[in-house]
């Protein structure tokens, strides 16, 4: 055995013939290194990760010598977009003024219609697109203001909008109010069927005692057609004579241009002087 072993051997022996256990031998404290828990920390992000609104923030100072610009209709239906607004709720017009650092600051004229509600005049927004929308280095930003208080830029936008005549709101093609009585290029005299006759007295509230014989019509703005009917006043026990009635009436009617299924409109209109269609349509009747 070599001598190694016979010492370890002879200290074990000496423990067991002192009557002492091991337990003290195996159970000597083992210092371990302390145990470090990492802290969550919130990544500190590079310069090239910041985007303007923090590389360059928005103050709502005026950019020097600037002037208001008015928007135009693209950059309207995007804060439009921005404001989460559309259909009911409009931006008519709107104007752009250099703030700092690259930012535009506009104001817009709020128009609500079809039960929209209340809505504020005027709403404010801050975009970067005017400065960086060709710049492919440059990822344009835009967000709304909650209002022009203690907003240089704001203030200005404001007080030029309100200069701008707001453009009346533009009716929707299917109603009687977007006739314009303009001619379709190229418009010519047209027959009317019987059925368009029919449908037209009944319009009119007349039939028996009077009738719409014949009619002309020609094509006016959009879908709408002018249409010149001659009356007619027929033997009746109502004492109606020619006398009673205008020797014709004027319609306008979609009923040429709406498709299978579509509504078809039709109302009576008076003579006007910057009426076009009405005036070659009854030149056509003649």
């Amino acid at each position: 055995m070599s001598a190694p072993v016979r010492a370890v051997g002879a200290v074990l022996a000496a423990v067991l013939l002192s009557g002492c256990g091991l337990q003290w031998l195996w159970n000597e404290p083992v210092h371990r290194a302390p145990s470090v828990a990492p802290v969550a920390t919130t990544p500190v992000p590079t310069p090239s990760e910041l985007d303007d609104r923090a590389l360059h923030p928005y103050t709502g100072e005026l950019a020097a010598g600037a002037t208001c610009a008015q928007a135009t209709k693209r950059q309207l239906a995007a804060l439009e977009d921005i404001g989460g607004v559309g259909g009911s709720v409009t931006y008519p017009v709107g104007v752009l003024v250099r703030s700092n650092a690259g930012w535009w600051t506009a104001a817009v004229a709020t128009r609500a219609t079809g039960g929209a509600g209340s809505v504020e005049p005027y709403a404010f927004f801050v975009t970067s697109y005017p400065t960086y929308a060709d710049d492919p280095d440059h990822e344009p930003f835009a967000w709304q203001l909650a209002s022009a208080a203690g907003d240089r830029a704001a203030r200005k936008a404001l007080a030029c909008v309100k200069k701008l005549p707001v453009p009346r709101p533009r009716p929707d093609p299917g109603s009687p109010d977007s006739y314009t009585g303009r001619l379709a290029k190229g418009a010519g005299c047209h027959s009317v069927t019987t059925s368009l006759l029919d449908r037209l007295q009944a319009v009119g509230g007349v039939g028996g005692a009077i009738t719409y014989p014949r009619g002309r019509m020609v094509h006016a703005n959009g879908a709408w057609w002018t249409v010149a009917v001659e009356t007619s006043v027929n033997p009746n026990s109502l004492g109606y004579t020619s006398d009673d009635v205008a020797p014709t009436a004027l319609f306008v009617t979609n009923a040429p241009s709406a498709r299978s299924g579509a509504a078809v409109v039709a109302f009576p209109i008076r003579p006007h002087a910057s009426d076009r269609a009405a005036r070659k349509t009854l030149g056509c009747l003649a």
